[in-house]
């Protein structure tokens, strides 16, 4: 089940990335506005998913709102990337986030790790280090320019944020409260980007409408898929052991795609990186 569950959740959002990837690279502009589209099409899984009724319980809003920043920010910044610098090393690097879910679980949440899974995640981070190297040819772009920088960085820090914020929520109101939860992330994070859009990109508004209609709405709902899928699967396994079993399947993934789709070029560094990465993700399913 578990295995089903990030397998899903995986595959969402490296369809939502290169959805995403594909307009930043065709149109470029809006992407305030578009993210903001993207997070509300997320909100509709939600909402046509639940089963239960929806009880917006008012503890739930601070922890919500709080993620919707969260998610404005990871959104913004992820999207400046890919339209900065490579898709692969990009994606690859946001994963960094799981480290800061991984700290956190085991040292607040007091979640245990056997010793097995200790050298699983060690690889994880070696995996991740490993991948961050990418040799740039003699006539190539600049890949890592500050802006993109930049951007990881803050990308990282959002992305491990909505992490722990999701599984301190569940383990508070034992876990009654997802759809709700994220109906009130996405929906701030909506009306926090298209705030800062109608601040820095007012110009961009109508051909963002006009032409991200459709992206927008493919990377909305597998966004809303794969946040759904990852907060059901913290019901049946911890943070710090989700974080990096997610993270090494989706670094394979992205590899993967990178190569096949994009045709970015790796050193050899990188491909025994993938290589560490597939070991770790042995491990931790032991």
């Amino acid at each position: 089940m578990v295995a089903l569950l990030i397998a899903g959740s995986i595959l969402a959002h490296q369809i939502e990335a290169i959805t995403v990837k594909r307009y930043g690279d065709k149109k470029g502009e809006g992407g305030m506005f578009f993210n903001s589209f993207l997070c509300l099409f997320a909100v509709i899984y939600f909402i046509i998913s639940d089963q239960g009724g929806f009880d917006f319980y008012k503890g739930i809003w601070i922890y919500a709102i709080l993620n919707s920043l969260m998610f404005a920010t990871g959104f913004y910044t992820m999207y400046v990337a890919f339209r900065t610098g490579p898709f692969g090393v990009s994606k690859l690097l946001a994963s960094f986030a799981g480290v800061v879910s991984i700290v956190f679980g085991v040292v607040f949440l007091d979640e245990k790790l056997s010793f097995i899974q200790c050298i699983a995640i060690v690889l994880i981070f070696i995996s991740l280090i490993l991948m961050r190297y990418q040799k740039q040819t003699e006539g190539e772009k600049k890949k890592f320019s500050v802006k993109w920088i930049i951007a990881i960085v803050l990308t990282i820090l959002s992305n491990g944020a909505i992490g722990i914020l999701g599984k301190i929520q569940q383990v508070k109101f034992d876990n009654i409260y997802k759809n709700e939860y994220l109906i009130i992330t996405f929906v701030g994070s909506a009306i926090w980007l298209f705030i800062l859009g109608l601040i820095y990109e007012r110009n961009s508004l109508k051909p963002t409408v006009k032409t991200g209609f459709l992206y927008g709405l493919v990377a909305g709902v597998c966004n809303g898929i794969a946040n759904w899928l990852t907060l059901v699967t913290y019901e049946y396994m911890n943070l710090s052991l989700a974080s990096p079993l997610k993270t090494g399947l989706s670094m394979i993934v992205t590899f993967i795609i990178s190569l096949l789709f994009y045709k970015e070029r790796f050193s050899i560094r990188q491909y025994i990186s993938v290589g560490i990465g597939v070991a770790a993700v042995v491990l931790i399913s032991l």
